[in-house]
């Protein structure tokens, strides 16, 4: 991630990225020489104290700790997702944000991407009248890595993010009741697939995330008048179609993605930044805090099988 990023930031006007700081200063070194960044810095303290912000791509468990680190050392954050897999810790570091008057932006790429945002805005839009199911499905075969490794790894922590982003775009981020089953096989140290179904007062979600078992990584959003549909993989967001029962009243809609999509979480960042704002309306605190609570319900109130 951190290398797409690097890549991405060309793309992104007023953004040098200068320095690089890791656990293992041989990989930040290594790292900065092939991206020609200026300093390779032995120890975070360093890092933060030559740079405006920062971006965070470690793993799950870590985020909040450099994150707090970072807002302390009065440097801007953008940190991967999730920011933290518990709804108290994020809302502790919005908090020390808002008091260090810094920017906290959690780095959920499709929140950012134009047709994403245009996908929601037509599902809610009423053209598909009421939205009564919202269905997401992302998964990938992951062999080895952090992914499959335990306490932070694991489908759910992985990849539930990007599902459960669109349920809560799309239905609020006030849900009635979650229910989790897990696929966890005894040999393994993390869950390898997981549903979890999201309960609203007026409809239903259904989020399916897996890092061992591949499935159709489509989205659909059913309404009373008719239907959305993104095609696999959704998350990259380029195209769309609005059904109906008659074909003919049937659309296509058509959005360019470029490359790996974290140039617009990036622009986002760097505006929020310059105008001094505290929250996107593309991906608010309330979502964001929403989404947490979701994968922290789901990781500790779940039913296991394998």
């Amino acid at each position: 991630m951190a290398s797409r990023f690097v890549r991405e930031s060309k793309f992104v006007s007023g953004v040098n990225v200068e320095a690089v700081w890791s656990r293992r200063h041989a990989r930040a070194i290594e790292f900065a020489e092939d991206f020609e960044l200026q300093w390779a810095n032995e120890n975070l303290e360093d890092l933060l104290d030559h740079v405006e912000a920062v971006y965070i791509a470690t793993p799950h468990g870590t985020h909040v700790d450099l994150a707090r680190k970072a807002l302390e050392a009065g440097v801007h954050v953008l940190c991967e997702k999730p920011i933290s897999l518990n709804r108290a810790e994020l809302e502790a570091l919005y908090t020390l944000a808002d008091e260090k008057d810094l920017i906290l932006l959690e780095a959920l790429k499709t929140a950012f991407s134009p047709g994403f945002q245009r996908m929601v805005a037509i599902a809610r839009g009423g053209s598909i009248g009421a939205i009564r199911s919202v269905d997401a499905t992302f998964t990938k075969l992951v062999k080895g890595g952090r992914e499959l490794k335990g306490p932070d790894g694991g489908a759910i922590s992985e990849l539930a993010s990007y599902p459960l982003l669109a349920i809560t775009k799309l239905l609020g981020d006030s849900p009635s009741a979650v229910t989790t089953r897990v696929f966890h096989p005894e040999d393994s140290a993390v869950d390898q697939f997981a549903r979890i179904d999201v309960d609203y007062p007026d409809a239903i979600a259904t989020a399916k995330v897996g890092l061992g078992v591949k499935a159709e990584g489509e989205l659909v959003v059913a309404g009373t008048r008719g239907y959305l549909y993104v095609p696999a993989p959704w998350w990259l967001t380029e195209y769309f179609e609005t059904r109906f029962e008659d074909p003919r009243d049937n659309r296509k809609y058509y959005y360019k993605f470029d490359g790996d999509g974290l140039r617009y979480e990036l622009a986002e960042f760097v505006s929020m930044i310059r105008d001094g704002s505290r929250e996107s309306f593309k991906l608010r605190r309330a979502d964001c805090l929403a989404i947490a609570s979701l994968i922290e319900r789901a990781r500790s109130e779940q039913v296991r099988f394998g």
